[in-house]
């Protein structure tokens, strides 16, 4: 069950994002997901299904929102290695 949160936004982020309540609660929602793929706290897969993306949608926002993680190519790296054991 998603979880209602009130936050108050100052007059000037409002304005200065210049979008309406509801478009506001999406750009939030995309904020803190992308925040939290950064942090490792979300995997690349629970970042496309919390947004309704699929892979390569899921690849574009999380280049648009640069939310590039340092160790992600070590990551690759290793996964593949794994698969490639299972797959021997």
């Amino acid at each position: 069950m998603p979880a209602t949160i009130e936050i108050c936004l100052p007059d000037a982020l409002v304005k200065a994002l210049g979008t309406d309540a509801d478009n506001l609660s999406h750009q939030a929602v995309e904020a803190l997901v992308a925040q939290a793929y950064l942090a490792g706290k979300l995997t690349h897969a629970q970042v496309g299904e919390i947004l309704g993306l699929d892979r390569w949608q899921t690849d574009a926002f999380l280049k648009n929102a640069k939310a590039f993680r340092p160790n992600e190519a070590e990551e690759f790296a290793s996964d593949l290695a794994a698969l490639r054991r299972i797959g021997k």
